[in-house]
């Protein structure tokens, strides 16, 4: 079966601060008071969406395309066949809910995580924290890599090298802060994910311009977030393993750039918190929940309790 992947679905335009807010709160009053009307029309193809989002055309593609993107609504079909968009049940609503302003770091870490998992509708950003091993790279090494990427997906994938390039761009726009955003504030161009500091930008003693994955800071990275992905990835399972959390895509080591060292960190927290328990008798390593919990309950403990 042929993978499928989405290039430039930004439409070269990154996250920008206020869009997230401003999408689930049109998608909230626009279309979930009509959720079952055969006649319902989606707000984002309505004719006055760029008055209503109060942006362009080409952005109000980025919106939508972005609040897919980080898991934070889904499209349903009418009666008619007619897409309606609607706040994805067990996390779009429940961040609408409880944080809509997305002022706290724990929704922003789950933002993020949704997004480099999203191989269909993000595959650039997946490829990026899943594949692409280089710490310190150059925009050129990035490309190179998520090309090298890309053919370890599918050899026979064809793509335009115009959308790959415009996907490094993002990505970069993504996590670091460029000067040139900051000049004029009021532009809103920063992306609110480059709070989480996992990519710094500088300048090097060649003068070229060189990018560095970071490891988080423990004091930004809530516990309860490493334990979302960890519940989430189990999947079922009753138990998993330190190195599938350091090495398997899509967990905890890939996704926040975590190394051994702050994966045990977190582990112990957690198991001090009466979360989880740590078997490292014989080498086995091996991760066990003490109680049964799930993503949803992790959410609502969070936001109740914060």
């Amino acid at each position: 079966m042929a993978v499928k992947i989405r290039l430039k679905g930004h439409e070269s335009f990154n996250i920008r601060e206020g869009w997230l807010r401003k999408g689930i709160s049109v998608v909230y009053e626009k279309n979930m008071p009509y959720i079952d009307n055969e006649d319902a029309k989606d707000v984002f193809s309505e004719d006055d969406a760029v008055d209503t989002l109060g942006v362009g055309s080409n952005m109000v593609k980025s919106i939508k395309y972005w609040l897919q993107a980080c898991g934070l609504i889904d499209d349903r079909r009418t009666k008619k066949g007619r897409r309606l968009s609607i706040l994805s049940s067990g996390f779009g609503d429940i961040v609408n809910k409880n944080d809509p302003y997305f002022e706290e770091m724990f929704t922003l870490w789950l933002i993020h995580y949704k997004l480099v998992t999203n191989l269909e509708n993000a595959t650039s950003w997946y490829l990026f924290f899943n594949d692409f091993k280089v710490n310190e790279f150059s925009r050129h090494d990035l490309y190179n890599g998520l090309e090298l990427g890309l053919s370890r997906l599918d050899l026979n994938l064809k793509y335009s090298e115009r959308s790959l390039h415009d996907d490094c761009v993002c990505i970069v726009k993504t996590y670091s802060t460029n000067t040139e955003d900051l000049k004029n504030p009021e532009e809103n161009l920063c992306c609110p994910l480059a709070e989480l500091g996992l990519l710094n930008r500088k300048v090097n003693l060649d003068k070229k311009e060189v990018f560095i994955k970071k490891k988080p800071r423990v004091d930004i990275l809530d516990p309860r977030v490493v334990l979302y992905v960890i519940v989430d990835r189990l999947n079922g399972e009753a138990n998993t393993t330190i190195d599938k959390l350091l090495n398997e895509n899509c967990n905890i080591g890939k996704v926040f750039n975590l190394d051994t060292s702050l994966i045990n960190y977190y582990l112990d927290e957690l198991e001090r918190r009466g979360y989880l328990t740590v078997n490292r008798t014989a080498g086995l390593d091996t991760i066990y929940l003490k109680k049964e919990i799930n993503c949803i309950d992790l959410m609502n403990e969070y936001y109740q309790n914060s």
